[in-house]
């Protein structure tokens, strides 16, 4: 599993996590869909819907070592219009998949670059909080990230980044410098990313660059909301010096699609 400053957890500490956050994800979304405001054009069963994809999918990958390129990881389960049943087939089937006691073995990702199944641990761990405080977000009752999983949710988006210069809608432009600083009760990640018109990289750093165009600062979960764009830097958690916030917004909204 890739971890650029550190601060991945162990296969136990993301299932915990992943059932934890799963049952607050499903207890949010209601009977009656509500639009969920930080996924503009979807409701609460489009983001039911949604999550169910990725639960099935992930989980025929773990199982398989092989993306699905037809479907055929819904071929085992009816249509239905009921999306929170829909999901809970794919979080029994995510969860089945990853067993801790599995050994590490090869398979597929769209990382390029880890192509182990503790990559799906931490991936569905993830993928699951994020879509949990959406559905918070649209009906208006938003509970707290564990703050050792925000900081790792940091370090993987952060992550994502050098993969944009394989990506073709990626814009790749030479902004320069950006420092990100993410805290907790027990001390300070530090990751310096570098944006040139070729590529990003991103590396783990003591403090942050002297030379940096951009320094955006804040406690962990504000950090992990705001890079995945559920916040924006008016939340008083953030903290931004330098200039150029712009244009580094949209090249992480392309890491985040």
């Amino acid at each position: 599993m890739r971890s650029v400053a550190g601060t991945e957890l162990s296969r136990e500490q993301y299932l915990v996590h992943l059932n934890a956050d799963y049952q607050l994800l499903a207890a949010a979304i209601p009977n009656v869909p509500q639009d969920v405001p930080s996924c503009p054009g979807w409701t609460t069963n489009d983001l039911a819907k949604h999550m169910a994809h990725v639960y099935l999918h992930q989980a025929f990958v773990v199982e398989t070592g092989a993306k699905a390129e037809n479907k055929e990881h819904l071929a085992p389960y009816p249509r239905t219009e009921d999306y929170s049943e829909f999901m809970g087939w794919g979080f029994e089937a995510i969860t089945k998949a990853l067993d801790i006691n599995r050994p590490e073995r090869p398979t597929w990702s769209w990382h390029h670059s880890d192509f182990s199944v503790d990559f799906w641990f931490r991936r569905m761990a993830h993928e699951t909080v994020i879509h949990r405080i959406d559905a918070e977000l649209a009906i208006g009752s938003v509970t707290p990230i564990d703050e050792a999983l925000a900081l790792d949710g940091v370090d993987e988006v952060l992550d994502f980044l050098p993969l944009l210069g394989s990506w073709p809608e990626a814009p790749n432009v030479d902004f320069g410098i950006v420092s990100i600083v993410a805290s907790t009760a027990v001390g300070t990640k530090v990751w310096d990313l570098i944006f040139t018109d070729k590529a990003a990289t991103v590396s783990a750093a003591a403090e942050p660059n002297e030379t940096a165009r951009l320094v955006i600062s804040g406690d962990a979960e504000a950090m992990d909301l705001y890079l995945w764009g559920r916040i924006d830097s008016s939340d008083p958690r953030i903290s931004l010096t330098g200039e150029g916030e712009e244009i580094f917004k949209k090249l992480m909204q392309v890491a985040v699609l």
